[in-house]
């Protein structure tokens, strides 16, 4: 019973060092002698518990997300108002951005690193958070309304406006807003989008 305990513990002190080094350094320069360094172990007792890299990405992301307020969609869909929609969902990303800023910036830096299922799991997320956030957006099938909301809740948008720009979030979320409002009503349709 000891033995397990300890088993337990040693595999929680590897996966709490590799989300350090992760948010801290990125995957690509997390490596496994880094990690057991920091979890205090060799790197025989990290192969022992995670006998690959996406094993041991995979637990730790696991433990990253877990630990998240993640976007809830289905708490977007209280209002009425389409831009309304909109805006909690913005606000409700821009939040989970802010939030968990390191280790999102560290992983997208770091992408090819990042196992194909942790990456195919972000996309999905994204992917349902524009068409929830579309779904309801007067010229929704146009383009350029899709293209706006897809840009709008990229956490690369939000660093660019929160952190580069130094906007609020409340700031960057009325400006996505208002661009998202302008490319439905489309008053440049014929060199905006021919389509």
């Amino acid at each position: 019973m000891k033995r397990a305990e300890e088993e337990q513990q040693t595999r929680a002190r590897i996966v709490d060092a590799a989300e350090v080094l992760h948010a801290e350094v990125g995957p690509a320069h997390a490596t496994i002698s880094a990690i057991a360094d920091r979890a205090g172990v060799t790197r025989a007792t990290v192969y022992r518990h995670f006998p690959d890299d996406e094993s041991l990405f995979l637990a730790c992301s696991g433990q990253w997300l877990s630990r998240q307020r993640l976007p809830d969609p289905d708490a977007w869909d209280v209002h009425d108002d389409p831009f309304a929609v909109l805006r909690s969902g913005l606000t409700d990303i821009y939040r989970y951005f802010r939030d968990g800023e390191p280790m999102l910036q560290s992983v997208l830096r770091d992408t090819a690193a990042v196992p194909a299922r942790i990456t195919q799991a972000r996309l999905a997320r994204e992917r349902e958070w524009r068409d929830r956030l579309t779904r309801s957006l007067p010229g929704r099938r146009r383009k350029t309304v899709r293209a706006a909301v897809a840009h709008a809740i990229s956490f690369h948008t939000w660093r660019s406006l929160c952190r580069d720009q130094r906007l609020s979030n409340s700031s960057a979320v009325a400006l996505m807003v208002a661009m998202t409002a302008a490319a439905t009503e489309n008053p440049l349709r014929s060199s905006v989008d021919p389509g």
